[in-house]
């Protein structure tokens, strides 16, 4: 059983590693900084449970940030000083602290209590964990706050096995990518489904990039507070997330959040301060030829300004773009001097009043980020009530939740002429990225310092004279209402709905190489989704059989609408308005679609021992043929925990055996059903373009 988990958690182990990120304290100059970077070392060593190694156990630097997985033999490789305090964690396993040295062994002790406990599986259903046919991790609240990410996914990286979690290149304001055991389909996302106390969340990222280039514009999970989650259950495999149908197929992560504690009023206050440095080094870069290329020697540097395969850098003058003649001699480290010290303060107030049935939570988050690039900075807002009170027999939870997030300057990503990364990246080993701090001529224009280059841009330009600016308003509203009909059987009703706004705004000043007459775009988005259901539970133990049951059906609504407004050709310098550019397009879409499905569910459990476990899910698609929308999902699951027949419970504390089996599948995106007839996104003069998708 353990065997086959670890062998899931080793696909962690591939493309995962913890963000290197050193947390400095707010007093400490940069130089002190480089010094303790100087001072680190590799660490290695492997961790085991005595017998067998442990694959994607989770090695971290004890309240930091840096850290890194085990591989399929349990070995790890860190970069941090000796005598650095580590911690060492592993789902079903104790975690053990240690200080940082050579050739470390480390062994892990098993948790004995960890699989006796109660979990939320799907629906919102608690049940024993040993009573599960398939697989369930399970995240405290407490581990999400410890180093907290400007994205709350971030920290589940290393902490669920099984679970990838890739950051994108978009920075403190991007999304992140999440894979539950893999991909399971070629096209679409493959990402979870997100449920936030019974309701699923709209996770959509309004833009990302391709290999032409393009923005992250973050995700709808980045708006969760950390301070607002009480614990995170991941759902792996068809069969433990069969209830939640095709948008399950690729597993579901269960958040519940937090309520007023029972009869306790409380203010709490909550503050962190992270401090980020560029680290990242090159390596085995040749220092001996400069900027050019095929050997020739230069005697102007306007060209192969991207190229380190001139003539030898041997300290001869060379005139360059601003007139200055300076030494053509090499600069290691070119880079990094571009880039400053980021920051990110995250400050959380919460109100909590119970009193009798009633309960008040409060919270607001203010959450500010200065990046490391130069001009770019983020800020997020996000105020959260929840309210719990019982009226008889029934019980009522409501949820409101606003986020405000602006963003200045979000990277450009892929192969886009403005991507910073790449064009510093590429920049000539005898070229100092400090003399394109002089961006612009006198006039404002576009200084050419390297041919006009629309490839290689400047990237003070990018920033400085560029921009762009995002604002995105969320609304997160659920009520639920369970009525308590016997002690056995609940009736229970869940409505909910995410309302996503978001502009997005791109400025391109004239000059610009590749857009010598300028270009403004406005983006607008608004995306809603609704979700009702209605459930009925029943629970009960009969002699020595324990019985569980559940009938429901869920109404699922989206409808998105996208406006595109594009100027080209500007006629006022510096006016940012769609109406200074000779030539505007507008370009609309929309995404509307509906799911209707019933289920159910039933499993009995005899004598503590064994368990068996069935769901049966239907769903009726909006997006599929009139006459074949309906497709159904069976799962199948059982477990014997085999422990219970071992008296001596020093050999074997807790074994269990398990199976299951289900099928699970999708539908697929509005309007593919037929040919569609739109315009194209510019026109020829005089004359509309049209086109068959």
């Amino acid at each position: 059983m353990k065997q086959n988990n670890r062998k899931i958690a080793c696909m962690i182990a591939v493309g995962v590693l913890m963000l290197p990120a050193t947390i400095l304290s707010a007093s400490a100059a940069s130089a002190g900084s480089v010094q303790s970077v100087q001072q680190a070392a590799k660490v290695f060593g492997t961790v085991t449970d005595g017998k067998e190694p442990v694959i994607g156990a989770s090695i971290r630097v004890k309240n930091g940030n840096q850290g890194t997985i085990t591989d399929m033999d349990g070995n790890f490789k860190l970069d941090v000083a000796p005598g650095t305090e580590l911690l060492i964690s592993y789902v079903g396993y104790k975690d053990v602290t240690v200080k940082a040295g050579a050739n470390m062994k480390i062994v892990l002790e098993e948790e004995s209590t960890a699989l006796n406990e109660v979990v939320v599986t799907a629906l919102g259903i608690k049940r024993e964990r040993k009573a599960l046919g398939y697989a369930l991790s399970e995240v405290k609240g407490e581990e999400l706050t410890k180093a907290k990410e400007t994205n709350v996914i971030n920290s589940l990286s290393g902490k669920v096995a099984g679970l990838i979690v890739q950051n994108t290149a978009g920075g403190a304001s991007g999304s992140t990518r999440v894979l539950l055991r893999g991909n399971t389909e070629m096209t679409g996302n493959n990402q979870p489904l997100y449920v936030i106390d019974g309701v699923p969340l709209d996770n959509t990222n309004f833009g990302n990039a391709g290999t032409s280039g393009g923005y992250d514009l973050g995700d709808g999970i980045s708006a969760i507070n950390p301070d607002d989650i009480e614990n995170m259950t991941v759902l792996k495999g068809p069969a433990a997330s069969a209830l939640y149908g095709s948008r399950a197929s690729h597993g579901v992560i269960l958040i519940t959040t937090k309520k007023a504690e029972k009869d306790k009023v409380s203010v709490e206050y909550n503050g962190s301060l992270t401090f980020d440095v560029q680290n990242t080094q090159w390596d085995n870069i040749q220092q001996v030829y400069g900027q050019g290329y095929t050997g020739t020697y230069l005697r102007s540097a306007n060209g192969g300004t991207n190229s380190s395969w001139g003539t030898k850098a041997d300290d001869f003058p060379v005139k360059y773009y601003d007139g200055t003649e300076r030494p053509f001699l090499m600069y290691p480290d070119n880079t990094s001097g571009f880039f400053r010290t980021g920051l990110t303060a995250q400050n959380t107030a919460i109100l909590s009043v119970n009193s009798g049935k009633t309960g008040i939570r409060f919270s607001v988050t203010d959450m500010r980020n200065k990046d490391i690039l130069p001009n770019t900075h983020m800020s997020r807002d996000n105020f959260n009530l929840r309210v719990t009170t019982s009226a008889g027999p029934v019980d009522f939870d409501f949820t409101a939740n606003y986020t405000r997030e602006d963003v200045k300057n979000r990277p450009a990503l892929g192969d886009s002429q403005s991507n910073i990364g790449k064009n510093l990246m590429s920049l000539a080993g005898t070229y100092n990225q400090e003399w394109l701090k002089t961006y612009q001529n006198g006039d404002g224009t576009y200084a050419n310092w390297n041919g006009n280059d629309q490839y290689n841009k400047n990237p003070y330009w990018d920033l400085y004279k560029n921009e762009n600016n995002s604002a995105k308003d969320v609304f997160r509203l659920t009520a639920k209402a369970t009525w308590n009909v016997t002690e056995h059987l609940k009736l229970q009703g869940t409505i909910g709905t995410d309302m996503n706004f978001m502009k997005f705004d791109e400025f391109i000043a004239m000059t610009t190489p590749g857009k010598l007459a300028g270009q403004y775009q406005n983006q607008s988005f608004n995306n809603r989704t609704l979700n009702a259901e209605i459930l009925a539970l029943y629970s009960n133990t009969l002699g020595d059989f324990d019985v569980n049951a559940t009938l429901g059906g869920n109404l699922f609504k989206v409808s998105n609408r996208t406006d595109i407004f594009t100027g080209m050709d500007q006629q006022m310098r510096d006016v940012v308005a769609i109406m200074n550019y000779a030539e505007q397009s507008v370009q609309q879409n929309t995404y509307k679609k509906q799911i209707c499905s019933i289920y159910g569910s039933a499993s009995v459990g005899y004598k503590h021992t064994y368990y068996l476990e069935g769901t049966l899910r239907g769903d009726k698609s909006s997006t599929l043929p009139l006459n074949n929308n309906i497709y159904v999902y069976p799962s199948v699951s059982g477990s014997v925990v085999f422990s219970e027949f071992i008296k001596n419970r020093n050999i074997v504390n807790y074994g269990k055996i398990r199976a299951s089996f289900a099928q699970v599948g999708s539908d697929t995106d509005p309007y593919q059903l037929a040919l569609n007839y739109s315009t194209a996104k510019y026109s020829y003069p005089g004359n509309v373009i049209g086109m068959i998708k």
